[in-house]
């Protein structure tokens, strides 16, 4: 028996690397590409953003497309060409289809995910930065592996992001220009990826300037003014081209959607919603209730007047920012708290580490000593959080694994594949569920994107249901109405309004066809 625990023991060591790699490659193939075209099931944002490249493939034209034509607005800002762009090469690749165009976004959650790991070793140690992974990746408030595994653009903006901040805090207060230019355009692609990330980085890095000025003094003014001025310039070029590629027309509507959105879901300053929004971050699902002892944790962490102290600062700036926002501003939603609660991942591993000593313990000494010592004062405290955060990374974990594991319906393909049997390519399909404008070539028409401040507004604020602002099925009379997810979740098309007028034909999953009666 001893002789074969020796053998394994030393086939271990001797292949520890082989192992490791392989273990990192069967977790990596589940959690990103295992049943990935199935999970999530695609929705509206997806949906509407996977228009894009499709149409750039078959049109030659970076737009959306409808039975209206070709739409220069809404998903073309929704995300940015950093993701639009690597899809449509995938697109004429390996031809049209939902897992082709997941794989790149799955690719840009392992990068993220490599680059936030090296960002937290960077600036803590290998533990540390274990955890905080663990604690990014595991959340269900974050749900990084479920966006991750989407056509949206926060993980892809996380992943420059971060990149940027690993490169810009390698030798802090000493890069020289190209160094800055790198971290600026890096910035600057994350803010185009994610027009979100714009509401905090701008304000962080001007923040972090003004630090530096009166209190911690450790670097030059160029170590902001360039990744700054690069990044604004970045964003701005990118402006640039959209208005000259889709049209003065096109931008100034682009902008007003902007507006009408950004009002109704980003600056809201409801009281009722702000107590909503406290309460959404103090739930359960939010890091097991660690979230607020960790942004106390965090203010002491970025007090040092040092080079070290001010890193962590920055990270402390986007992170209360994002949070600040989502709490006075946002309408709740929490994937609007992405950013600040991924970062928050790494304060709370930060608090956990120095509570516990680095998770060290003293094992030494007989068993009796140590079932003594764990009743005793500093030691079970230590016990207690390393069980907490135990709780905080597996329980989300073990659920996120059983979703990846079951997968989904597939029902949207599923009645994308009833249409193609059943319905003429030119039958015009009045929907609300854009994904179904990528899995056919059917005639959709979709309701207009400013209608989407309208359901905003009802659904989040009680306020006057979107069905009393459309009126194009009573007008235009389609020839077929496809009711999904969307659809019946803000009822742009009410069933009572249907009947008469119309006739249920199928159902597959939540999709709902109905066709006019003549």
């Amino acid at each position: 028996m001893d002789n074969t625990l020796g053998k394994f023991s030393r086939f271990m060591t001797q292949h520890q690397k082989i192992l490791t790699w392989i273990t990192l490659a069967l977790l990596i193939w589940f959690f990103v590409f295992f049943n990935l075209a199935s999970f999530p099931e695609p929705w509206f944002d997806e949906g509407s953003h996977l228009h894009v490249p499709k149409t750039l493939v078959k049109y030659g034209v970076y737009a959306d497309y409808s039975s209206d034509g070709f739409r220069y607005y809404g998903p073309t800002i929704g995300v940015g060409p950093t993701v639009m762009l690597p899809i449509a090469g995938m697109f004429k690749l390996f031809g049209i289809g939902l897992f082709q165009a997941r794989i790149v976004v799955g690719l840009y959650m392992v990068a993220a995910v490599y680059v936030f790991y090296k960002l937290v070793k960077d600036i803590s140690n290998g533990t540390l930065a274990l955890v905080a992974t663990a604690l990014l990746v595991s959340s269900r408030s974050i749900l990084f592996l479920n966006y991750g595994r989407q056509i949206l653009g926060e993980v892809p903006g996380l992943f420059f992001l971060i990149l940027g901040l690993m490169l810009w805090f390698t030798n802090w207060g000493n890069n020289g220009w190209k160094k800055l230019t790198l971290v600026g355009l890096l910035f600057g692609l994350a803010m185009i990826t994610k027009y979100q990330y714009l509401l905090f980085l701008a304000p962080a890095l001007i923040l972090s300037w003004g630090l530096d000025i009166f209190y911690y003094k450790t670097a030059s003014h160029k170590n902001f003014l360039i990744p700054g001025i690069v990044a604004a310039g970045s964003f701005a070029l990118w402006q640039g081209i959209t208005l000259q590629f889709m049209g003065p027309a096109t931008a100034i509507e682009n902008f007003a959607l902007l507006r009408e959105s950004a009002e109704g879901a980003a600056f809201s300053f409801d009281p009722a919603q702000i107590v909503r929004n406290v309460r959404a971050l103090l739930s359960r699902s939010v890091y097991l209730w660690a979230l607020i002892p960790a942004v106390v944790y965090g203010f002491m962490v970025s007090r040092p007047r040092n080079g070290e102290g001010q890193k962590w600062s920055v990270l402390y700036l986007l992170m209360m920012l994002n949070l600040v926002w989502f709490v006075i501003a946002s309408i709740g939603w929490i994937r609007y708290a992405f950013l600040g609660l991924a970062v928050a991942s790494i304060f709370i591993a930060r608090m956990f580490y120095d509570a516990t000593n680095g998770f060290r313990f003293d094992f030494s000494g007989t068993l009796r000593d140590f079932w003594n010592s764990f009743f005793s004062g500093k030691t079970a405290i230590r016990w207690a959080l390393i069980v907490w955060l135990f709780l905080i990374i597996a329980l989300p974990m073990a659920k996120n694994v059983l979703e990846i594991a079951r997968g989904g319906t597939r029902s949207a393909e599923q009645m994308a594949a009833y249409l193609d049997a059943n319905l003429p390519q030119d039958a015009l399909i009045e929907t609300w569920d854009p994904e179904m404008g990528f899995f056919t070539d059917h005639n959709y028409h979709y309701p207009p994107n400013a209608l989407l401040a309208v359901a905003v507004e009802q659904i989040y604020a009680g306020g006057e249901p979107v069905k009393n602002h459309y009126s194009f099925v009573q007008d235009e009379k389609p020839e077929y109405i496809l009711a999904g997810e969307f659809s019946k979740w803000v009822d742009v098309y009410p069933v009572d309004q249907l009947w008469g007028q119309y006739e249920w034909v199928t159902t597959i999953g939540d999709y709902d066809l109905y066709q006019r009666v003549e």
